[in-house]
């Protein structure tokens, strides 16, 4: 994607970004993300933080503090604990000494302090995804008229001030909106809701709208964006080497995730037409770098329309075939996310083509509870029908249908994110066209695939 499509940058007056550090490599990595995508930074020697009065540095939405070279990791935890003190609403990335054993200090398990290592913090794509996860996606935008007069709120709503980019909050919990207030937010440019409150108000939706036409579409975008909820909280427990999480925690988020996934193939099997509904749920700059909910989706409604596969096993493959992206070189990352082919020059490829197993290893490690169809079909993602995928060169008749699934969504999307956003063309052209041109050359799909899933696309 080239950088005239991406999104002009916006005035924020809010504080996104707080470096307490005075190491030039750290400011020098910092500064360079800071730069790319326009946010809002000051830059302090953690000495000088005043003990009060912190005025608009209380603000900060993410703070960047690095441990020192022979610092003991009782003494990092220590600042890391003072922050975490000083700074009660901000979320932490610190950067661990090369020194440090790879266990966690005291600190880093809060659920608001994100640890990486040396490598992650400089040469993988990692703190660009923390910096505009934490500062620039934290909010999805709903409809207006999401809402009725007279319920009670179950969650709370916001509006985002033009002049500073700030969330105020209009609607509060457990109140009713009454008409007065449901007539001033009708008028609002846009309403948001906290990414946490996902299930809240997929609760509201649930309760308020019935089953058929708009509202089931309605319906189908509220678990959509539960899909996208969950998903975030599994990659904080999968992606990041010094962040662990206790063994319930990961199943809990993992049942979670395949509780609104079944949910939603609910609804798929239905005679609606969601694919645009999934499409047009968010639109953000973080998603540039994260497109895993998208290609998982489209998977599974492949999957389920066409009859093919398991559209579970599909939709899990999808959701986690990519992890091991965030594990390469920044510029192998950037290639792939950012290019409109995602074609990776020759002296990238050998790095490249290992990250389906990088993937694996990664769900492996953290101890998600994958099957293993799940697996198998993660790790083939790249694989071709012709045999000259990779990693593996995998026999076509040993080739997971899912794998073949995950791998035709995910041109899908990249199709919506180049030739659609150029082009204009609708979305069932859009893949009527990738259909044909991938008939015209087969290869990466067999004929049988290819006819058995042209009826899902329209």
């Amino acid at each position: 994607m080239s950088e005239q499509q991406r999104s002009s940058p916006l005035f924020r007056q809010k504080l996104e970004i707080l470096i307490l550090s005075e190491s030039d490599e750290v400011l020098s990595r910092a500064k360079h993300v800071i730069s790319t995508h326009f946010f809002t930074f000051r830059q302090l020697n953690y000495q000088s933080l005043p003990q009060e009065a912190l005025g608009d540095l209380l603000k900060a939405q993410l703070i960047l503090l690095a441990q020192e070279t022979d610092e003991p990791l009782v003494a990092f935890a220590t600042r890391v604990d003072r922050v975490l003190d000083l700074f009660p609403r901000s979320r932490l990335v610190t950067v661990m000494s090369a020194a440090s054993a790879k266990e966690n200090l005291e600190g880093t398990q809060n659920v608001r302090v994100t640890p990486l290592s040396q490598s992650e913090f400089h040469s993988s794509l990692k703190f660009e995804y923390l910096c505009l996860y934490r500062c620039r996606f934290q909010f999805f935008e709903i409809q207006n008229s999401d809402f009725f007069p007279m319920t009670t709120m179950m969650l709370p709503a916001f509006v985002r001030l033009e002049l500073n980019q700030r969330y105020l909050a209009v609607l509060f919990s457990n109140t009713v909106l009454s008409d007065e207030k449901f007539s001033r937010i009708e008028k609002a440019s846009g309403l948001y809701i906290q990414i946490k409150d996902s299930e809240k108000y997929l609760q509201y939706i649930n309760s308020y709208y019935d089953t058929s036409g708009k509202a089931l579409k309605k319906r189908a975008r509220a678990l959509f964006l539960c899909v996208i909820y969950y998903s975030l909280r599994l990659n904080e427990i999968l992606l990041f080497d010094f962040k662990t999480s206790k063994d319930d925690e990961v199943s809990a988020a993992y049942e979670g995730l395949k509780k609104v996934a079944e949910e939603l193939f609910q609804i798929m099997r239905g005679e609606e037409n969601l694919w645009d509904t999934f499409r047009e749920a968010v639109s953000d700059e973080f998603t540039i770098f994260w497109r895993s909910p998208w290609i998982a989706t489209y998977a599974a409604l492949m999957s389920l329309k066409s009859g093919q596969g398991d559209p579970m096993t599909a939709f899990l493959a999808g959701l986690f075939a990519d992890v091991g992206i965030y594990d390469l070189e920044e510029k192998i990352a950037h290639q792939y996310f950012l290019s409109d082919d995602k074609k990776i020059p020759e002296d990238s490829r050998s790095s490249f083509e290992k990250h389906p197993l990088l993937s694996l290893n990664r769900c492996l490690i953290k101890k998600l509870p994958l099957d293993e169809a799940v697996k198998s079909a993660l790790v083939c993602t790249h694989e071709r029908a012709d045999e000259k995928g990779f990693p593996n060169q995998v026999p076509a008749a040993q080739l997971p249908v899912e794998a073949q699934l995950v791998q035709f969504a995910e041109r899908i999307d990249q199709e919506v994110l180049t030739t659609m956003q150029k082009n204009g063309v609708g979305f069932r052209f859009l893949k009527e066209k990738l259909w044909e041109a991938e008939s015209k050359n087969p290869g990466a799909f067999s004929s049988e695939f290819l006819s058995a899933i042209a009826e899902s696309l329209i």
